[in-house]
């Protein structure tokens, strides 16, 4: 991934490690490469911080052990005020509870120590990438909303309101059918549906890729049993999950990388129907 130095510029990080040596060693590093480092001793201090400046900060990149408040603890309060905030924990160990509970509270990335700069900023930048999209589409949406609202505030009429309406809904159904690689899969991961981009991008019919899995679509590191874990993750957490999968084209070689954002919707009895993949190239 080549790094942007001008977008570096625009990040502002909350960096917490209770090792004097390392905090201040990495904190030297990472303050000239992102716009803004805020830097604590424990979480207790980054919790502190991060009230004090959480409209400013974009990611959380905390140490795991640490005193008086260590790093889940801190981040799953972190959650509760800013739900969407990128994580990332470091630390030296590598028991599989601290992955289990990194997991539980929607860490987005486990980075063992020693921290290799490089790594850590690709990470940095490309959670808040995501972040940004999307945040991006939730206020784009949430403006069409209320602008809708507001349409049918001013319109009287019931058969105006509900023609207006109906030509709005087909206008943006032709924008995301033409525009975006969108697909839909049931519950069970076999995909039943597609936009125009998705089956242009694939160049698959319908025939040929509905009621398939996710593998029939040539997708390089995504077990079935991956992409369940990421369906799971969009059941718990009843949030948008993102993920990067390469995927190769009929006739083409080289691999695509695509960031992946998955929503679940769910039936009349608050069941889950299945999922809506959006892909994003990169």
């Amino acid at each position: 991934m080549k790094l942007d130095t001008k977008e570096l510029k625009t990040i502002t990080v909350l960096y917490v490690e209770d090792d004097d040596i390392v905090r201040e060693q990495t904190y030297s590093v990472m303050n000239k490469i992102f716009k803004k480092t805020f830097v604590g001793c424990d979480g207790v201090e980054g919790l502190k911080f991060f009230n004090e400046y959480k409209d400013q900060i974009d990611i959380v990149v905390s140490d795991i052990n640490m005193p008086n408040m260590n790093g889940l603890e801190m981040i799953e309060k972190i959650n509760t005020i800013k739900s969407q905030i990128p994580t990332i924990v470091t630390t030296a160990h590598t028991e599989s509870k601290y992955l289990m509970n990194a997991m539980d509270i929607n860490v987005d990335k486990y980075m063992p120590k020693p921290l290799q700069i490089k790594e850590l900023t690709v990470s940095i930048v490309d959670l808040v990438q995501k972040y940004r999209r999307l945040n991006n589409m939730e206020i784009l949406t949430r403006k069409l909303m209320e602008k809708r609202a507001q349409d049918e505030d001013k319109t009287s009429n019931l058969s105006a309101k509900a023609e207006r309406l109906e030509v709005e809904n087909t206008y943006l159904q032709a924008v995301v059918d033409n525009l975006v690689i969108k697909f839909k899969i049931d519950k069970n991961g076999l995909i039943i549906d597609g936009s125009n981009k998705f089956f242009r991008f694939f160049d698959f019919s319908k025939d040929e890729i509905i009621g398939k899995d996710i593998n029939t679509i040539r997708c390089e590191n995504c077990t079935q049993e991956s992409f369940q874990k990421l369906m799971l993750k969009a059941i718990h957490t009843k949030k948008t999950v993102t993920a990067m999968y390469g995927f190769k084209k009929i006739g083409d070689q080289r691999t695509i990388n695509c960031d992946l954002t998955m929503t679940a919707f769910y039936n009349h009895d608050g069941l889950v129907d299945g999922y809506t993949v959006y892909l994003d190239p990169i």
